[in-house]
């Protein structure tokens, strides 16, 4: 029962209309990144190692703003079509079926990691930079999705309206991103600072600036990471907790 879920899952998000739209469009997206980096001469200048980390930090801001919207209306579209009573007279039980839905996001989020792996192939030519990116791609880039996910399918789990979860996401994933408009100044002392070290985005960025230009050691790099960790498993106690008490109707 739970792997037929997990394969209507795949069918709805990354086998659909939908699905392929987002993944071509996305490629589209790629195409004209790399080729901006190869053909304008200002581009093409810069290191190899900035390049790639141009195109890491597109290819994480991109997952996870797709993640946050298939999370987000997830349950709450099922709440809005009426389908949800009959899913949840499934012998399975609410965190089953949930995490049959997460299920579905990561395999949406293995593929668009694939589609982009011939573009860093590309980029990283002639150095020994593409088993790194494999490294932070799967082990940093993927906790730091999957924790996004987990939130937004948490809000789709308590509000009844999809606009609702989905503006709730977007606004999270906006308000850890602030430090990265904050001047390096203002990120020294008080609360900016503060602010920039429990972020998940600023970690992700410390933690690759760390890795491909300071070349630290890994336990610099587990450090750099604790505040994903951290996210992570407050964003899956999060879901846990919106699974037990989820019903047809949620709250707005």
């Amino acid at each position: 029962m739970k792997s037929a879920l997990i394969r209507k899952e795949i069918k709805e998000h990354v086998l659909s209309k939908k699905g392929i739209w987002i993944f071509f469009a996305v490629t589209i997206l790629f195409s004209g990144l790399a080729f901006s980096f190869i053909s304008v001469k200002e581009l093409s200048l810069l290191a190899q190692v900035e390049v790639n980390m141009t195109f890491m930090k597109v290819m994480v801001g991109l997952s996870v703003l797709v993640s946050l919207v298939l999370g987000a209306t997830m349950y709450s579209s099922e709440k809005e079509q009426g389908t949800l009573e009959s899913l949840m007279l499934t012998p399975l039980s609410r965190m089953q079926i949930t995490l049959s839905k997460v299920s579905g996001i990561i395999v949406f989020w293995l593929v668009l990691s694939l589609l982009s792996l011939p573009y860093f192939y590309a980029l990283a030519n002639g150095t020994n930079l593409f088993p790194k990116i494999l490294v932070f791609l799967y082990l940093i880039a993927f906790p730091l999705v999957i924790a996004f996910t987990c939130l937004s399918l948490a809000f789709s789990a308590w509000l009844s309206s999809t606009k609702n979860a989905l503006m709730l996401s977007i606004v999270l994933f906006i308000v850890t991103a602030i430090p990265m408009f904050l001047s390096t100044t203002m990120k020294k002392a008080g609360f900016a600072y503060l602010f920039d070290r429990l972020s998940p985005i600023s970690s992700s960025l410390l933690a690759m600036k760390d890795y491909f230009v300071n070349k630290l050691s890994a336990a610099i790099i587990l450090v750099d990471i604790l505040p994903i960790i951290g996210f992570f498993f407050i964003a899956f106690a999060s879901l846990y907790y919106a699974s037990s008490k989820l019903d047809f109707k949620g709250g707005e």
